[in-house]
């Protein structure tokens, strides 16, 4: 497996590793940062971050930082966008795909959507981007069963919208 190590202006490490292929003729690249104190953010590690990566460009280029470092901005070329707040660990979904398959009809549906819960308003620069974030900044181990649970409820709401008869 292929590993790249890129210190960030903020004196954080993020390692993308080659974890294969995901599709026919596609490599996939995961993402684990690590910070000072013996910080990290493991969310990505298990993720597909980055597509095709051969000459590395897309790792030096897919996270953005805010002018004091304290955030970040990730672009994924799979699944959407990213806000990660450096200083206290936290992510939070800025634009994704959310993906559904019902399988009573056998179809599926793909949506890319800024995600909105628990009536969450924050705004946020990065790197010149001006970021309205609508998803709680949430710390890295506890992020899976919020997105969990804000994934049901959006696939329930899938399920009466779209597919309703």
């Amino acid at each position: 497996m292929k590993t790249r190590h890129i210190i960030l202006a903020n004196g954080w490490t993020a390692t993308f590793e080659n974890i294969g292929e995901f599709r026919m003729g596609v490599e996939g690249w995961s993402l684990l940062l690590q910070g000072p104190d013996d910080q990290a953010i493991k969310y990505f590690a298990d993720q597909i971050v980055l597509a095709n990566d051969e000459d590395g460009n897309q790792a030096n280029t897919c996270i953005l930082l805010s002018v004091d470092g304290v955030y970040g901005y990730l672009r994924t070329a799979v699944d959407g966008d990213w806000v990660i707040d450096f200083a206290r660990g936290m992510i939070a979904p800025h634009r994704v795909t959310i993906r559904h398959h019902h399988d009573v009809y056998d179809e599926s549906l793909a949506l890319y959507e800024q995600p909105a819960f628990k009536r969450v308003r924050q705004y946020l620069s990065v790197a010149g981007k001006h970021i309205y974030l609508t998803f709680p900044l949430t710390r890295d181990e506890d992020f899976p069963k919020l997105w969990e649970q804000y994934l049901a409820i959006r696939r329930r709401q899938l399920d009466e919208l779209y597919f309703a008869s």
